[in-house]
């Protein structure tokens, strides 16, 4: 891939995110706090597990060797997960817009959650980062659906179907 794929990719990302938002809006606030027992808990949960991945991504990417991941008990209600995404998207949405072929091929090194010490190509890491965020996106989905909401679609071909109708 190269770097016009990983904007439409990041595109399909932010156009995903923006249609799981959505679709938890649908919910009255109180029910993302009930436990499914899901892999991490309850919806609030699984969302401070997708952006905080995004987050320690996004850290990473910017030079960190040891990111910090978000602790749910610093954003305990759905707005403060909902500004920290839009700050986490505009920090990738300019790392996406300011890459270049050479970078995202380049190999870099950071410490994991782990602690263990990792290097891999960027390339590798940014279709990590969506993929990550789709496998979640579908818990959300289910878990929507679980409490009562309506869900929205989020299939890449739903993007590309609704990005061919506008241009």
């Amino acid at each position: 891939m190269n770097v016009a794929d990983f904007k439409t990719l990041f595109e399909f990302n932010r156009w995903a995110n923006a249609k799981t938002l959505q679709a938890v809006e649908s919910l009255p606030e109180e029910k993302l706090f009930v436990d499914t027992k899901s892999s991490f808990g309850t919806i609030h949960g699984t969302f401070v597990h997708l952006i905080g991945a995004e987050d320690i991504w996004l850290q990473r990417l910017n030079g960190a060797e040891r990111g910090l991941f978000m602790k749910k008990e610093n954003y305990p209600t759905y707005l403060s997960l909902k500004t920290k995404w839009k700050e986490v998207e505009i920090g990738l949405q300019k790392y996406i817009d300011t890459a270049r072929e050479d970078e995202i091929s380049r190999t870099f090194t950071f410490y994991n959650i782990k602690g263990e010490q990792v290097s891999q190509k960027i390339w590798q890491s940014l279709h990590h980062l969506v993929n990550h965020s789709t496998y979640h996106r579908g818990q959300l989905t289910t878990l929507i659906r679980q409490l009562g909401g309506t869900p929205i679609g989020t299939d890449m071909i739903n993007f590309y179907r609704e990005k061919n109708k506008l241009g």
